[in-house]
């Protein structure tokens, strides 16, 4: 009896001090993000503040330990740091996104940009018809005589599109494109475009290799699993970058890229991105950005990226049937 209240009275103890190493191990790997921990870190950062509050509250509902209180603040705080979710749900009073036209954005003319992964057959022209987009991503299109349906019903008739068959990828647009070049060895395209206006954009079509789903982190397969996806993941973008490099006149023309990245927004391969290009929903995005699943959206792996002479001024996520992901859209003005 004696040496079970000695254990009962070592908790509080023991629960401050599992708290305090997670938190620890937590803001030291999201940081730095280590392949070796690709396990890890493939969840929300919140995940792991979650399992950290409540060891760091339980003590405190017995005990009243101050650490408690203290260690329950830092988390909080840690939480709204490092969240991606936070940054969004932060933008407060933003302008925003609505199922109409765009509107100019302080006397510019904006340009509507969106990505759309299909899977589930939904159908682009019924998703964004309402939005008059002028630029649309998509990914995993079963047919290509849907862009024509998507030529007619949004652009009039006017516009232009490229179909990547091998791999589903495609991009339509209301201008007319120019040059395209299906990568092959990766499910990503790229293209360049002229808009009715006369401005050039080259777009990158992005669908990166899918995320590995073994979560048995008890296991060490597990962790080899997250490690070698992340790493292809790495060398698919690699391989995306220096194409852009070679084939396109980028920097000097605007560049989008976007689509599918397969990768919440805190794994490394944004890193990489974010060195030349704006996250535009990371920037001005409003609301719940996440986009995968649809039904429980926990991840934010849909994205669309710009190059330094596109600035982001609207950015927001839209349900859409027949899909398992969200839809993206973001608004532009040239620099």
């Amino acid at each position: 009896m004696i040496l079970l209240r000695r254990l009962w009275s070592l908790l509080p103890t023991v629960f401050l001090g599992s708290s305090l190493l997670l938190h620890l191990a937590t803001v030291t790997l999201y940081l730095r993000l280590p392949i070796r921990f690709a396990a890890f870190t493939v969840f929300p950062v919140w995940v792991w503040g979650l399992i950290g509050l409540t060891l760091a509250i339980f003590p405190y509902l017995f005990t009243r330990r101050a650490g408690s209180l203290l260690l329950t603040i830092v988390w909080t705080v840690t939480i709204l740091l490092l969240a991606d979710e936070a940054k969004s749900l932060g933008h407060l009073g933003r302008d925003s996104i609505t199922r109409n036209p765009p509107e100019p954005h302080a006397g510019s003319k904006t340009l509507r940009v969106a990505t759309l992964n299909c899977a589930g057959h939904a159908d682009p022209a019924a998703a964004l018809g309402d939005f008059a987009p002028d630029i649309v991503f998509l990914q995993e299109m079963p047919h290509a005589y849907r862009l024509k349906q998507f030529i007619e019903e949004v652009f009039d008739g006017q516009g232009d599109y490229r179909y990547h068959a091998a791999k589903g990828c495609a991009i339509a647009t209301r201008g007319t494109i120019h040059h395209s070049l299906p990568l092959p060895h990766s499910r990503s395209q790229l293209v360049a475009v002229e808009m009715p206006d006369g401005r050039h954009l080259e777009l990158v079509n992005i669908h990166l290799l899918s995320a590995a789903t073994n979560l048995r982190l008890y296991r060490r397969d597990c962790w080899w699993e997250h490690r070698y996806n992340r790493t292809q993941r790495e060398i698919e973008l690699a391989y995306v970058l220096a194409a852009l490099e070679q084939h396109t006149d980028f920097p000097r023309i605007p560049t989008l890229i976007a689509g599918d990245f397969n990768a919440p927004a805190n794994e490394s391969i944004h890193r990489t991105l974010e060195r030349r290009f704006t996250d535009a929903f990371g920037a001005v995005g409003t609301g719940w950005g996440n986009t995968y699943h649809r039904k429980l959206p926990l991840l934010r792996i849909d994205h669309i990226y710009s190059s330094e002479k596109l600035v982001p001024v609207r950015s927001h996520t839209f349900t859409v049937e027949k899909t398992d992901h969200r839809m993206v859209i973001a608004d532009f003005i040239y620099r």
